[in-house]
């Protein structure tokens, strides 16, 4: 009993990860919609955005990081399954409006799907226009596979710097804005974008057949022995960051439950330690990590960790990879308190040469905390966009109600976080009929939810709603069966939830079920 359906609650956390095998994918077309792509309306080119209507989902307010051109919900249907979804897609990224869009956008996370039914996923095949004012750069990609003809491609370019410009003030506006630079495909694309990085194009190159190899390991197994000799083949693409990638292979494997895939994965991995000059320096590495993960404890003080981690920290590659393995492992040490800790040795010496490893290793410190909030942030929006995008591809059914059952699984506290603002934005601009339309939709989602809970998670939501103690007494005998020690446990957890997330009056109204629930057992 570890959930209960309350808007106002921040949303909750979703796990992350798997392989992504890139299967190609294009937008579903009806048949009206077979028509030269160049008619696909482009973002409006007006000065503010639009205000959030029945037909465009709002965010909630609490999670409102703007976007100058927000993404579309567009129907997707995997080709490897079958299944239809619905995925974001952004027409216009402006990264001098929206630099947290940078790093997804370099990572092949912007305008790509993820098959929830069988995790296949791949870039769609939607114009993508992308401004980046720190380099000077405007590009525009039109993938092949959209077969827009020379003027439609024209046409779609036009549309897309006529909005641009709709959006920057005349100070912002260059003359290297006049000749967007266009790309056909994501590949040349990306290069582009890395450059500016300092990632050259042969370093990209690797790491795409570095990946390509991995996706043949994994298809064949668990033949093994086929798998080795395709390794062997290929050993000038096995070094270190080879094995980085292997080891995100055989944890998304573990999460995805493939224990005979994973098995046949880690048997390969075993023979490439040993069997090359990379896999040995990795292995000798992973070693020294094990030693020093045993020396952990759950008593150790900030102090000893800080000791621990300055045995290691010795400015190498390896010195460094050792140190984020231990602040991983041992997160709850490395907090504000574990800061002030560091800032104290780093403040009572003076030897540049003590104070040296001891600033640097702050630093790592801090960019491994700004890494995870801002993993966590990307992770969250992500979340959002596709919240937005089901809302919306709910809004525009002619059967919301058959859609939402159908599609019940995407009906979680997100969901009606979103659904709750779109109301109160509604609401506060008197807009009766998207009022009327948006509660009818939150209703038969509350009612679909409540109808999948389990009878004591269905009995706890019925109860918090109640607000007359008469009838919490009511329903309470009534459902006498239903109460138990685990029951009145399950109240105190979500009351000191609710207490730690300042809901004062949800957490009092449980502590009112939770007392009255005690006294019928």
């Amino acid at each position: 009993m570890s959930e209960i359906w309350t808007p106002k609650g921040p949303a909750p956390q979703q796990p992350s990860g798997g392989i992504e095998l890139p299967k190609g994918f294009a937008r579903r077309r009806t048949e009206e919609e077979k028509k030269p792509e160049a008619e696909t309306p482009a973002p409006p080119a007006a000065s503010e955005p639009a205000p959030p209507n029945a037909d465009q989902p709002a965010r909630p307010r609490s999670q409102r990081p703007e976007f100058l051109f927000p993404p579309q919900g567009v129907q997707v249907q995997c080709p490897s399954c079958g299944t239809p979804f619905t995925a974001p897609v952004f027409s216009i990224v402006d990264l001098g409006a929206n630099p947290e869009l940078r790093e997804p956008l370099l990572g092949g996370q912007i305008n790509a799907a993820i098959c929830q039914n069988c995790g296949a996923g791949g870039a769609l095949s939607a114009p993508l226009m992308v401004h980046d004012p720190a380099n000077e750069f405007l590009g525009v990609l039109v993938p092949r596979q959209a077969q827009l003809q020379d003027m439609q491609v024209q046409q779609v370019i036009g549309e897309m710097s006529k909005a641009l410009m709709g959006r920057l003030s005349s100070e912002q506006r260059r003359g290297y804005m006049l000749n967007p630079k266009q790309f056909f495909d994501w590949d040349s694309f990306l290069e582009t974008l890395w450059g500016f990085e300092g990632v050259t194009p042969e370093m990209l190159r690797t790491q795409r057949e570095q990946s390509e190899l991995i996706t043949s390991l994994v298809r064949l197994a668990p033949d093994v022995k086929a798998m080795k000799m395709v390794a062997d083949r290929r050993k000038k693409l096995i070094d270190r960051d080879f094995f980085a990638l292997l080891g995100q292979v055989v944890n998304a494997l573990g999460q995805q439950g493939q224990q005979e895939v994973l098995d046949a994965i880690t048997q390969l991995r075993t023979y490439l330690l040993d069997t090359t000059q990379a896999g040995r320096t990795v292995k000798a590495t992973e070693e020294i990590l094990r030693q020093a993960v045993a020396r952990l404890s759950p008593t150790m003080s900030r102090d000893d960790f800080l000791d621990l981690l300055l045995e290691y920290w010795d400015g190498s590659e390896d010195g460094e990879s050792i140190a984020v393995s231990l602040l991983t492992v041992a997160r709850g040490l490395a907090d504000y308190q574990f800061l002030m800790t560091l800032t104290e040795r780093i403040d009572a010496t003076d030897d540049p040469e003590m104070r040296g490893p001891l600033i640097s290793l702050r630093e790592l410190v801090v960019e491994i905390s700004q890494q995870s909030q801002q993993s966590q942030a990307q992770s969250q929006e992500a979340m959002l966009q596709q919240v937005q995008a089901f809302l919306q591809e709910v809004l525009q059914s002619p059967n919301p109600d058959e859609l939402l059952r159908e599609k019940s699984d995407q009906l979680n506290e997100m969901f009606l976080a979103v659904l709750a603002s779109n109301i109160q934005q509604a609401e506060e601009k008197k807009a009766t009929f998207a009022v009327k339309r948006l509660r009818a939709i939150y209703d038969s989602a509350m009612e679909i939810l409540q109808g999948n809970l389990p009878p004591d998670l269905r009995l706890l939501n019925q109860l918090v709603s109640l607000k007359d103690e008469s009838e919490v007494r009511r329903l309470l005998q009534e459902n006498r069966s239903l109460l138990s020690k685990e029951f009145v446990e399950g109240l105190r957890g979500l009351e000191e939830r609710f207490r730690s997330e300042n809901n004062t009056e949800l957490a009092a109204r449980i502590k009112s079920v939770r007392v009255q629930a005690t006294m019928l057992l």
